[in-house]
């Protein structure tokens, strides 16, 4: 068995920005009504890019902060909800532009927790000792999707994407996942084709403060480690009501939840990454913490990750 790290992270934020100010006069709401129901000042939509481009633009920014040779990436797994093909992949957009030409391609269509499922793949290829490098993106155009009338996810969702690169390393690094779907749930966060996302909210809040958290408790336990371990929770940024509902029932400070979501808004399958990118650049992670990624969201799917940097 192959040991794995994060070498690199990147990102990509449409130019375009929406705040609270604009979606008030829309919907009719007060700016502190949004910011109290969602955490969330500033999110973003895109304009003349697509949702290729942003996958392109994050892998661009990953390859370069980690100064990797494009022939040396393996494999190219995107994880996305609002593909504008339905073939080929996004992954293969992003092979051909960011010159990956030795890099076999897939796509991961998951919901929210997409990238999670992506980046386990892409580690599991790694401990197998198939591969020796991987570039792992989440990417959503999700205002292409929403209904700006509809207040429930209109003052939510956002536009972006991110980007992580992992390869094999000798250096024994701990890693454990914990992904499972929910039967019967697959009406609470849906987007049929030609269509807007319909989310129904109060459903969402009490799967997103129970699930989750009990996967966190499952995984930690399998782990033999108590929360006090790990250095950062990583959630999807779905809502900062849900994550400050999740660090009171797991009995944690608000601080060891990285929380992003007041300027970046909640972007589905890119959230995660972009998230890592920002921690990774504020510098607050340094060699042998340990983190624990968590995603949640569409399908319904939960997705736990706890990795050593």
């Amino acid at each position: 068995m192959k040991y794995m790290k994060i070498v690199a992270t990147g990102k990509y934020l449409p130019s375009k920005k929406i705040e609270n100010k604009e979606l008030a006069s829309i919907l009719q709401v007060t700016e502190q009504y949004i910011e109290k129901m969602t955490g969330i000042q500033t999110r973003y939509y895109i304009q003349e890019e697509t949702i290729v481009q942003m996958a392109v633009n994050a892998a661009k920014d990953a390859i370069q902060k980690g100064n990797i040779a494009s022939n040396s990436i393996d494999l190219v797994i995107v994880s996305s909800t609002t593909n504008q093909y339905y073939m080929p992949g996004i992954s293969f957009f992003v092979q051909r532009e960011c010159k990956l030409q030795n890099a076999k391609c897939l796509d991961i269509s998951a919901g929210c927790s997409g990238f999670i499922n992506a980046f386990d793949i892409a580690r599991n290829e790694i401990a197998l000792g198939k591969i020796q490098r991987a570039l792992v993106v989440g990417v959503d155009a999700l205002s292409n999707v929403v209904d700006k009338n509809d207040i429930g996810t209109a003052i939510v969702l956002s536009d972006g994407a991110g980007a992580v690169i992992l390869e094999q390393t000798n250096e024994e690094k701990q890693y454990e996942s914990e992904i499972q779907s929910e039967i019967d749930s697959e009406d609470i966060l849906t987007c049929k084709a030609n269509e807007k996302i319909v989310m129904k909210g109060k459903e969402i809040y009490k799967y997103a403060v129970t699930k989750p958290v009990e996967q966190i408790q499952k995984l930690l336990s399998k782990m033999n480690m108590n929360i006090e371990e790990i250095k950062y929770l990583v959630p999807h940024q779905s809502n900062l009501r849900i994550m400050q509902a999740m660090t009171k029932r797991l009995n944690v400070s608000e601080e060891k939840m990285y929380i992003n979501i007041q300027k970046r808004g909640n972007t589905f399958c890119a959230s995660i990454p972009i998230a890592l990118d920002d921690i990774m650049q504020e510098g607050k992670l340094k060699e042998k913490d340990k983190i624990l990624l968590l995603g949640y969201g569409g399908g319904l799917n939960t997705g736990s990750i706890l990795l050593e940097i």
